[in-house]
């Protein structure tokens, strides 16, 4: 099987809630029309995105031998993934609580499960396979961090492009967290951090700023995810601002995974950088504009939205 890109990391099902004003007080109980359950992990979320996208996509990861995992499994073989994900007899698969807010902002409850103990001893770095090698999740990957950076140099030795999305630190990005993510700067090819993640990393709150100081670091690409502000793309010729796609978001969680799958997606295809993140940009954004498995656009799907809106 021919294999585009390779993805590696968290695996698990979201339940998301209908947005809500505010949390409950202590000890009492509020009500919403729906909790919808789905997909997870970034990337979980990301290899789908890719596949919809067109791509021939590799994951490896793992879940355990419970409803979760079935589902799951169940669902990456529909969508036609070629999956390395190993089954954990006993084992739990991660779950998350995805509670919206009004105002689409998010806040998030995890249970890491067997995301928590996945290792290289999990797969052969052989599977390894493609032009493109991503790893996500990386701050739930407890396990498997400190191997990062050989993986990534095995990648390069295969002539892979290697792309990390660092996601939020639940353990508040201690500085030995941000010293460890600094060495694997080095071998990363392609960054993409959101503001507050670029922000715990580079102890700067200037967003050009911060783009600057993460390709000093290493990377070849730096694509700071801004939310309704757009991107800031930055490369050795400079730094410069795409801006959003306005939509009717319902559900924004998983948008920066379909950002990356469809950058991943049109540089296969040889276009410009720029080009490349106002793709991507509109098919982040058309992704929040639905639920479930249609939350992950199709290419006709993300050119037909970019053509109207020229």
């Amino acid at each position: 099987m021919r294999v585009d890109v390779t993805i590696l990391g968290d695996i698990n099902v979201d339940m998301i809630t209908h947005p809500i004003v505010e949390y409950p007080e202590k000890g009492k109980q509020i009500t919403v029309p729906f909790i919808y359950s789905s997909t997870g992990g970034c990337a979980c979320n990301t290899a789908i995105a890719c596949a919809r996208l067109g791509l021939k996509v590799r994951l490896i990861g793992k879940v355990g031998d419970d409803i979760f995992g079935k589902y799951l499994l169940k669902l990456l073989k529909k969508v036609g993934i070629d999956s390395k994900v190993r089954t954990v007899r006993g084992g739990h698969t991660g779950i998350t609580f995805a509670i919206a807010f009004k105002d689409m902002s998010r806040s998030f409850i995890t249970y890491k499960g067997t995301n928590d103990t996945l290792c290289s001893d999990d797969f052969r770095k052989e599977e390894i396979k493609g032009s493109v090698f991503v790893i996500t999740g990386f701050n739930l990957l407890n396990s498997l961090r400190k191997d990062v950076s050989l993986l990534f140099e095995y990648a390069h030795s295969r002539g892979m492009k290697t792309v990390l999305d660092p996601n939020w630190d639940p353990e508040g990005w201690p500085e030995k967290r941000v010293r460890e993510l600094y060495n694997i700067l080095k071998v990363t090819d392609w960054f993409f951090p959101n503001v507050e993640e670029a922000r715990a990393i580079t102890y700067t709150k200037v967003e050009r700023l911060m783009v600057r100081k993460l390709l000093m670091l290493g990377p070849k690409i730096v694509c700071l995810k801004m939310g309704e502000k757009g991107c800031l793309l930055g490369d050795e010729s400079g730094i410069e601002l795409i801006p959003p796609f306005r939509v009717a978001s319902i559900n924004t969680t998983g948008a920066g995974d379909v950002f990356l799958a469809a950058f991943i997606k049109y540089y296969l295809m040889g276009k410009p950088l720029s080009q490349t993140v106002r793709f991507a940009s509109a098919a982040g954004a058309l992704s929040t504009t639905k639920m479930g498995l249609e939350r992950y656009p199709t290419y006709e799907d993300v050119m037909n939205f970019m053509e109207a809106r020229t």
